[in-house]
């Protein structure tokens, strides 16, 4: 709790010591009579500009580029030798995303899937057409993973699903999924 508390505040420093004001920044940043607000998710990319096009495809509101300057807010999110950090929102139907590119580039986890570790697994997208998305994903430097194609019950309101799961350029995995016809 400490450590969350403490990468929280190293955030809100390096935002304000870079000149980005929080408010334009920081996504639902008001928390509710809980005391909490869900702010977004953070995904690390290779090419910012290259995802934020890719979300951008999939309907995403694409925020303006901001650069962090290190190496306080890199060394909180764990990089032992990034200098500097630029980053982006992106948001769809509520939820945001927050894409970074760190300089230099981390390298890319070596994982077979959310079956072989802990933490996020994927991002779940609710679709009118499956293979619509699908082809969206690829012309925008994502990567359909065909062999995942399932089309589970059967056809009707709430009676049954098909879902694909696919990537995004960094290969961020991503289920699409629409009701069977």
């Amino acid at each position: 709790m400490i450590r969350i508390f403490a990468q929280g505040a190293a955030v809100a420093l390096a935002l304000m010591a870079g000149g980005v004001a929080l408010a334009n920044v920081l996504p639902n940043t008001k928390p509710d009579a809980s005391g909490i607000v869900f702010a977004n998710v953070s995904i690390a990319v290779s090419d910012l500009d290259k995802s934020a096009a890719f979300y951008k495809a999939l309907g995403f509101e694409v925020g303006a580029k901001s650069l962090i300057p290190g190496p306080l807010l890199t060394h909180a999110l764990g990089s032992k030798d990034a200098a500097r950090m630029e980053m982006l929102f992106v948001r769809r139907d509520g939820m945001v995303l927050e894409l970074i590119q760190l300089t230099p580039l981390p390298k890319p986890v070596a994982i077979g899937g959310p079956g072989e570790h802990l933490g996020l697994a994927h991002i779940a997208f609710r679709v009118d057409d499956v293979d619509r998305i699908a082809g969206i994903v690829k012309e925008n430097g994502g990567t359909v993973i065909d062999a995942t194609r399932a089309k589970v019950g059967s056809p009707g309101p709430g009676q049954g699903i098909d879902v694909l799961f696919c990537t995004d350029p960094d290969g961020t995995l991503m289920e699409i999924s629409a009701p069977l016809k």
